[in-house]
């Protein structure tokens, strides 16, 4: 399903660096507010990479 997304998908991990970064500054309590972000958003591209196919 991946094939030729790989790049994007790392793009799109980048993404969310810098607000794991902030979750991290604050003891790591902040991760468990940022978590469902990355998450929700990895299983939206997967319902998109899914319908392609």
């Amino acid at each position: 399903m991946t094939t030729g997304q790989k790049m994007d998908l790392f793009v799109l991990d980048l993404s969310f660096l810098g607000w794991i970064i902030l979750g991290a500054i604050c003891c790591g309590i902040g991760l468990l507010f940022v978590q469902p972000y990355p998450e929700a958003t990895k299983a939206e591209v997967y319902l998109i990479l899914k319908h392609r196919i």
